[in-house]
């Protein structure tokens, strides 16, 4: 096992007392949340390809994900987290400029941790139809569907079981088809909740027309990164490879 706590102090201190080193650790530019199977690759891929040079991309990278898991909401930062990110965004490439998290559908029920961690961060909320996502959810065995397997790995909120009660409905009598409904509803609710709260820097992002958005809105005035001529083409190409 590793001490990270001591990892990252050792970090710290080399990165601010070694002065002719190029050796830095970026700060996050930009959070990604999502359903899954509703365009958030796209969103990745986008910020990678719009400038592979300058950005770098962590797309689902398990270790932010059980940070938040393991801190929970408190309402206050979760030093894991800043640590793991910390580490992620050491660098001694002098041209890497921003950082983004493609974070995995699961974190999206700990979007509050990722809000006090770094409240300056903007983010968005990638969502879709849900029929459609179910659909492409589906395509495999239905039992597989990463909807319905989450559902197994998380506790039921005490607001989910006593709205299952009013309909005279309870999680074991639930078809897999209602359970990956119930999953991604329970991402919904926690992003929106997390938006109002937000003071602006989360934002929701519809697939319907998502290149369209994340060039003309998202990118530039949410994540502040200059939309070039030559990026906007970066993207668009890269999003009929989708």
């Amino acid at each position: 096992s590793y001490d990270l706590k001591k990892i990252v102090k050792l970090a710290k201190a080399m990165d601010e007392n070694n002065t002719n080193s190029t050796v830095h650790s970026m700060k996050p530019s930009g959070f990604v949340f999502h359903e899954s199977r509703c365009g958030s690759t796209l969103v990745a891929n986008a910020l990678t390809a719009m400038d592979p040079i300058e950005h770098r991309v962590y797309s689902e990278s398990r270790p932010p994900t059980s940070a938040m898991q393991a801190c929970g909401p408190t309402g206050k930062p979760c030093q894991l987290l800043r640590d793991v990110v910390y580490m992620m965004g050491r660098t001694g490439d002098p041209n890497e400029r921003r950082m983004f998290f493609k974070i995995q559908s699961s974190g999206s029920r700990y979007i509050d941790v990722v809000r006090d961690s770094f409240p300056d961060t903007p983010w968005v909320f990638v969502y879709r139809d849900p029929v459609q996502i179910m659909v492409s959810q589906f395509k495999r065995r239905t039992a597989n569907a990463n909807c319905v397997k989450h559902m197994a790995h998380y506790k039921m909120s005490e607001r989910t079981k006593k709205f299952l009660a009013t309909i005279g409905r309870d999680a074991k009598g639930l078809s897999v088809v209602e359970k990956c409904a119930l999953h991604l509803s329970t991402l919904c609710n926690f992003a929106i909740s997390s938006i109002s709260r937000s003071d602006g820097m989360g934002k929701s992002l519809n697939y319907e027309n998502i290149v369209d958005k994340l060039i003309t809105n998202i990118i530039p005035n949410h994540f502040n990164v200059p939309m070039k001529e030559e990026s906007r083409k970066r993207i668009i190409e890269v999003s009929g490879q989708y």
